[in-house]
């Protein structure tokens, strides 16, 4: 089986869920720059170790980088986990889903180096760290331990050490910090396995032969057919059928559960058959995605057709898909696959799916879908504005808006009384009548808007007129009143009753 690691030569998260999206954006942006100098140590010390390199070609590149394991997997671990702790490497284990993340130290000042007088380190330690001889005499003398450096990698605690030994004189030790494992080293490796010497065919003769008479012919080949070439490990593109099934279906998810919201918010105001035809659609794209994301995960058919079921069931659809989005996400962390907003990154998916850079399926899906649902929305809402035109037909006074309404500016404590003969009221509830003023005058229809017509107190048969465009639900249930003068602000009216009415049959 196959190994894939990643290795980066710089501090990775803390969180093992955050370093996957940490592993994939180091090594976008690392594009095609050089492998670090760091990178390039580690690589010539693994190959030194292994000749024969028993892994495929991996992609180094600036402070990142990925090897395949191809072969004697048990031997070259140990070693990749010693020397990435050697160097200050973080390696991410894509078959096991570790992190193993390089041992910290503390540098630890220990006192003068052996044959070094007191005096003369602490004089040199003064100068390297530019503070008084009297604190260096004091850090020196009594054999006290002091921790001059912490949470350092083992080369840098290392390169402390040295320093305050050649330019201090001063005997320091390296203390391993808790929280980091250290990684021993390994018994050297077996020799590479070798390979089989060619077989040389014999040529027939064709001529007189300087053998004696007397020698034994040679042993005829046992067959003509020429010695097979040693089986060399296929360089590992990192297709993966499967978890490039969960990638797509994961962001096929995603897009099918923004349309089943663009849906739910837009299908209140669409009518007729453009609704249907919108609201299967949507079903139908779900049901693609959690089967997809389903199968790259691993479910087994039952469940595959149980998510199917739910995503009929409306409100269960939301969470199942929401759910499934985070099953998804999941696995493919199980993978050590980075997951975003849309899932796995798109360099990822084309690694997945063999190097292939072709539309994916579920951008091709979600972009007719998109298409689609913006379609039947046009299509619904001139729909739903035919329906609407038809029930306030072409009376002044249409009865889909005769009756008794609530009103947000009133609250609960008065109703607007709508007439078929043209008088409309606004009167308060009973015990209400100090917190709603009374009013009466005619209404009529034209265009859309509410035509007012309000008698002057001073002069009764003077009439003010107010226009006021509204806008009346399909169901009748709800008229949505707009400000003329304050943009953004609306008064929503609810039908709270009916009122008798021979013209519209109201009983």
């Amino acid at each position: 089986m196959n190994h894939q690691l990643q290795l980066a030569s710089v501090a990775a998260p803390e969180s093992d869920l955050d370093v996957f999206p940490f592993m994939n954006k180091l090594r976008q942006e690392a594009g095609d720059q050089p492998p670090s100098a760091v990178m390039t140590r580690f690589y010539d010390a693994l190959a030194a170790l292994f000749p024969d390199t028993p892994w495929s070609d991996g992609h180094f590149a600036g402070d990142a980088g990925r090897m395949t394991v191809t072969h004697r997997r048990n031997e070259v671990m140990p070693h990749v986990l010693h020397l990435a702790g050697e160097f200050g490497l973080t390696v991410v284990d894509n078959h096991s889903g570790e992190v193993h993340r390089p041992a910290i130290y503390q540098v630890v000042l220990e006192g003068p180096a052996p044959g070094v007088e007191l005096g003369d380190a602490a004089h040199r330690l003064a100068a390297v760290m530019s503070k008084p001889i009297t604190e260096m005499l004091r850090l020196l003398s009594g054999g006290r331990r002091t921790v001059v450096k912490k949470g350092v990698l083992r080369t840098q605690a290392q390169f402390y050490v040295d320093a305050l030994k050649e330019r201090a004189g001063c005997h320091a030790t390296l203390i391993l910090e808790s929280g980091r494992a250290v990684h021993p080293a390994p018994p050297p490796p077996s020799p590479p396995p070798a390979r089989p010497a060619p077989v040389k065919q014999a040529a027939a003769a064709t001529g007189l032969s300087l053998e004696a008479a007397e020698a034994k012919p040679a042993m005829p080949p046992l067959s003509r057919r020429e010695p097979e070439p040693e089986p060399h490990a296929a360089a590992d593109s990192g297709a993966d059928p499967r978890l490039f099934m969960l990638a797509d279906g994961l962001r096929l998810t995603v897009y099918a559960t923004v349309l089943y919201l663009a849906a739910a918010y837009f299908i209140r105001s669409m009518a007729g058959w453009p609704k249907t035809v919108m609201a299967l659609g949507v079903t139908v794209v779900a049901m693609v995605a959690v089967y997809r994301l389903s199968k790259g995960a691993g479910s087994n058919i039952v469940m595959r057709i149980l998510a199917m079921v739910f995503i009929i069931i409306p409100l269960a659809n939301i969470l199942v898909l929401v759910l499934l989005i985070r099953r998804g996400k999941v696995a493919l962390r199980e993978n050590e696959i980075g997951a975003g907003w849309f899932g796995a990154s798109f360099d990822d998916i084309v690694r997945l799916r063999g190097g292939s850079t072709a539309i994916l399926p579920s951008t091709l899906i979600g972009l007719f879908a998109a298409l689609g649902v913006a379609g039947m929305v046009g299509l619904g809402k001139q729909t739903a504005e035919k329906y609407v035109d038809a029930m306030l037909g072409k009376h002044p006074q249409p009865c889909a808006v005769v009756g008794i309404w609530e009103s947000s500016k009133l609250g609960p404590n008065g109703r607007v009384v709508m007439r078929d003969d043209g008088n409309y009221f606004v009167l308060p509830l009973k015990g209400q009548e100090d917190k709603v003023k009374e009013e009466q005058g005619e209404w009529s229809v034209r265009n859309r808007n509410f035509v007012w017509q309000v008698p002057l107190a001073d002069k009764p048969w003077v009439k003010a007129e107010r226009i006021e465009t509204f806008k009346l639900s399909l169901d009748g249930e709800f008229i949505t009143i707009f400000e003329p003068q304050a943009k953004g602000l609306f008064t929503e009216w609810r039908r709270a009753g009916a009122m008798k009415s021979e013209r519209c049959g109201f009983n």
